[in-house]
């Protein structure tokens, strides 16, 4: 350990060296106060003596600077004459047995202070690991009320807009890849798709298979979830025609939206989802499922929320089950 020993006085010094090199201390000797808090401000010290009484700077006032400090980690002081603002004090002549007592105290209180500090770090780091991971599954907003609320997440939310995307026949295009270039390259895609939604505010929901899920309005509401959707469905055809799977055919994205009201909520115990419900998010997935490859396919309850900024082609009625038979649209690009 090193020590820093402001002490004006020669044979205090030569004493102070002699007991502390001897216990394989490295002693630093400074003349004054104001030498010591210069050679403190550019050194690395844990452990300071300091006489009360120096020309320049008093001991007092070098405790003070050193205790106002901005440089990290604990120091230890012994002041000599006196115990105001120090750690420890000592009296001169100065009795070796005593010395050394008491700056083997201040390493014992230093270690212990540096094993506290540690491990608050490891703690702060674990924290930070934890909360990366919790952001990674669920929306901020979610994560939040999980932290602050042990009870059931449910919230009925009367607008929002659902996205599904699905790669066209991907089953057949990636027929002869290896079952790790499979997951690669829906790695990338994906990764691609969550920057886009990341950038545009939305949330993604989920991945099934090769269906990526995203919708805005959810988990916080906004007025522009249906113009943020259809942006971020713009996004992803355009990622797609960049993209190079190397495969013989290119990568063809049909993309499936649809409006109004959703349940968003998390549901689980040991392994927790954010998840949607509702006619809003099987119809999405209807018009996803019947989309055409390399286009955008809306119901009428988007058409209705975007039809005086954005150009469509009306494509026909569906049946769906359940529902009857239900209008489409292409979304074609903004007017």
């Amino acid at each position: 350990m090193r020590i820093l020993i402001a002490e004006d006085d020669k044979d205090s010094q030569k004493l102070l060296t002699r007991i502390l090199e001897k216990e394989n201390y490295e002693v630093v000797i400074a003349d004054d106060g104001r030498m010591a808090w210069k050679i403190f401000q550019t050194e690395d010290f844990r452990l300071v003596i300091t006489d009360w009484i120096m020309p320049r700077m008093k001991g007092l006032e070098l405790c003070e600077k050193i205790r106002t400090k901005e440089k990290p980690g604990y120091v230890y002081i012994i002041l000599v004459t006196s115990k105001d603002g120090a750690d420890d004090y000592v009296t001169k002549p100065y009795d070796r047995g005593e010395l050394l007592a008491r700056v083997r105290a201040g390493q014992r209180i230093i270690n212990l202070e540096q094993t506290i500090s540690e491990k608050n770090r490891e703690l702060f780091l674990e924290k930070e690991k934890s909360e990366r991971l919790l952001l990674s599954i669920f929306p901020r907003f979610i994560a939040d009320r999980l932290k602050q609320d042990s009870g059931p997440i449910a919230d009925s939310l009367a607008e929002a807009s659902v996205l599904f995307a699905g790669i066209n026949d991907f089953s057949s295009l990636v027929a002869q890849k290896t079952p790790i270039e499979v997951v690669d390259l829906l790695g990338q895609v994906f990764s691609a798709f969550d920057r886009l939604a990341e950038q545009r505010g939305l949330e993604k929901i989920k991945t099934l298979g090769d269906i990526y899920m995203a919708a805005a309005g959810v988990p916080v509401p906004r007025p522009d979830h249906a113009e943020a959707v259809a942006e971020l469905a713009f996004a992803m055809q355009a990622e797609m025609v960049r993209f190079d799977a190397g495969l013989d055919a290119p990568f063809q994205l049909r993309v499936g939206v649809s409006s109004g009201p959703v349940v968003a909520g998390v549901i689980g115990t040991a392994k927790l989802a954010y998840d949607l419900w509702g006619d809003t998010v099987s119809t999405a997935a209807h018009m996803e499922a019947t989309a055409l490859a390399g286009s955008i396919q809306v119901s009428a309850e988007t058409y209705q929320r975007l039809q005086k900024n954005f150009v469509f082609e009306e494509r026909g009625e569906f049946y769906v089950s359940g529902k009857g038979n239900i209008r489409t649209y292409l979304l074609e690009g903004r007017k």
